[in-house]
């Protein structure tokens, strides 16, 4: 029997897309929320599935900032969040209001934060950078189940683009690449060099997708191929 879920539902930790929040409302909940948060700052921005599945633009948008929540953005486009909520500083360091969240995000009209990927994940090819977080939402078409983009080295100093998709239970496998052209035609500059179908590496406790263990399990794949 598939699960079932009353009144509302909030879901935070790893990130929430837009299909899994429509997938909780169409299993019975009357409204299905992603929460963003830090262990420095908890909770600081929240969206509802309809408002989520309505943004079209890039990246991932999380929300508007909770009452008492401020955000800005750095001179290289890292979210600083500050808040009632954040931790004070850090063991041996002195107090800063502000929380370095590690993602680029930029601030919609409205206010809203929409992630544009960790500052960290950044891929080098042919002199640009590409930041996954910006593309990865365009890639959850029905079917799948979560999706990544990832490089690999090239072998001449550069790097590969590879999209790793990982689809949902008893998804049609060719019916799902074709669904999948449309948004990675869109993806332009950024479009990725390979789209591979497989089971993303997870870690933690909060089960994120192990970037590092993908990117690996790309390059054996791509290799024996």
């Amino acid at each position: 029997m598939a699960p079932r879920f009353h009144g509302w539902v909030w879901t935070g930790s790893a990130p929430a897309g837009a299909g899994l929040l429509e997938r909780v409302r169409d299993a019975g909940a009357a409204e299905a929320w992603g929460v963003y948060a830090l262990t420095e700052l908890f909770p600081a921005a929240a969206v509802e599935s309809r408002e989520k599945s309505a943004f079209d633009g890039a990246g991932d948008l999380v929300g508007t900032p909770l009452p008492g929540v401020r955000a800005e953005r750095d001179a290289a486009g890292q979210l600083l969040l500050a808040g009632p909520a954040a931790r004070h500083r850090y063991l041996g360091e002195e107090p800063d209001p502000w929380v370095r969240t590690g993602d680029r995000a930029r601030l919609d009209d409205t206010g809203r934060i929409v992630l544009e990927g960790r500052c960290k994940d950044m891929v080098l090819r042919r002199a640009e950078n590409i930041y996954p977080g910006l593309y990865e939402p365009a890639l959850h078409v029905p079917g799948v189940e979560l999706a990544v983009l990832v490089g690999i080295p090239a072998g001449d100093g550069d790097e590969r683009l590879v999209a790793v998709v990982q689809p949902q239970r008893g998804a049609d496998e060719p019916a799902l690449r074709a669904a999948l052209s449309e948004p990675v035609s869109r993806m332009g500059t950024a479009r990725p060099d390979e789209v591979l179908l497989a089971r993303i590496p997870l870690s933690g406790r909060s089960r994120k997708p192990d970037r590092a263990a993908t990117a690996a399990l790309a390059a054996r794949r791509l290799a024996r191929a």
